[in-house]
């Protein structure tokens, strides 16, 4: 679980695999679900669970039922600024308002699953499995970049590193790549 203080807020994230959409024997009760369009309630494998509250009351409580190939939660799978929560949970990006969890817009980034999130300038980054993309706050996808292969990378490397004028990434076959914040290889 995951817990980060924000404003007067509590914010809480944490994988709850034993949730069934639609099931009667859920242990947990959301106020919100948002189900993934493709998903029945036996399919979704990547179930997100958010709760806000304020002191020791809970003021919303929310899960994000996902289709897409789920890679677990850590500090870099979310952004929260204002009042806003951007998340990445299976191969989506939801926008999240603060404290009620309403969803503002949620879109689908990569093909496979989404690794991260983390500001560029004044959009987002995502990096996927297969693309890295760049994303308006609002949901609009600016570009993509792809490389030679996967964007994980088991000999230590970060696969995306934001410097002042560009961005290094390394890929699964330890290539290295920069692309400027408009998406173009520099080299």
């Amino acid at each position: 679980m995951i817990e980060i203080s924000h404003q007067q807020y509590k914010v809480l994230i944490y994988t709850d695999h034993q949730y069934t959409v639609e099931s009667a024997d859920n242990l947990r009760r959301y106020k919100r679900v948002y189900v993934d369009d493709s998903c029945d309630r036996y399919s979704n494998v990547s179930n997100v669970a958010i709760l806000v509250k304020d002191g020791q009351d809970e003021v919303a409580s929310t899960i994000l039922c996902d289709t897409g190939v789920f890679t677990g939660l850590s500090e870099s799978s979310f952004i929260i600024e204002e009042r806003v929560l951007y998340i990445c949970a299976g191969n989506k990006l939801y926008y999240l308002n603060i404290p009620d969890l309403t969803l503002k817009w949620t879109g689908q980034v990569d093909y496979v699953t989404n690794f991260s999130v983390q500001k560029l300038e004044d959009d987002l980054l995502v990096h996927g499995e297969l693309e890295i993309t760049r994303i308006t706050k609002l949901g609009e996808i600016k570009w993509r970049f792809g490389g030679h292969d996967i964007w994980l990378n088991n000999n230590g490397f970060p696969e995306i590193t934001i410097l002042h004028d560009r961005i290094k990434l390394v890929d699964y076959q330890s290539n290295f790549y920069a692309i400027g914040f408009d998406g173009n290889t520099i080299f």
